[in-house]
């Protein structure tokens, strides 16, 4: 009786330990190799009006029809905002990006602006997003984001456009 017990309380331990959800897909750097457009940009949050200077760069409503290319192979980019306004600038900068996995178990994107003479090792600082959705084509990023010391949080979406990464 004692060893069906034990067995018993031994199969409810292995059945019950904790494991890795298989439903999020956990990104590879090949998923975004290519050239990428960020198609809509919305806020998320508590009812009111929302303005978003997205990565320390530009106005958020700038970065919607920008071109986002990433390497895989070596981490390596670049993104350029779109000039759709009097606000917005035509800029484009230089990234080195990664994945990180989270504590809470999601998938971050991140990325540093790097250029010829900046070298990824050498910047201390860089910008976060949390990946809601991703797939070959597409690309869901959540990026928290702050107005007037009210938090909400700022949703691009990238289309791959297409599988050309020149830089």
């Amino acid at each position: 009786m004692k060893k069906l017990i034990y067995m018993t309380l031994a199969l409810l331990v292995f059945s019950c330990s904790g494991t890795k959800s298989t439903t999020a897909k956990q990104p590879s750097k090949k998923m975004l190799k290519g050239t990428w457009e960020v198609s809509n940009i919305k806020f998320v949050g508590d009812k009111g009006l929302y303005k978003a200077f997205l990565f320390d760069l530009a106005d958020s409503s700038c970065f919607k029809g920008g071109e986002w290319v990433f390497i895989p192979n070596n981490g390596s980019g670049k993104f350029s905002t779109n000039v759709n306004s009097s606000v917005c600038e035509a800029y484009t900068q230089t990234i080195h990006w990664s994945f990180l996995e989270s504590a809470d178990g999601f998938t971050q994107f991140q990325f540093k602006y790097v250029g010829d003479d900046v070298k990824a090792k050498n910047v201390k600082s860089g910008y976060r997003g949390t990946i809601q959705e991703i797939s070959e084509n597409m690309m869901i990023l959540k990026v928290a984001s702050e107005y007037e010391g009210n938090p909400f949080d700022v949703i691009l979406t990238y289309n791959k456009t297409s599988d050309s990464i020149e830089m």
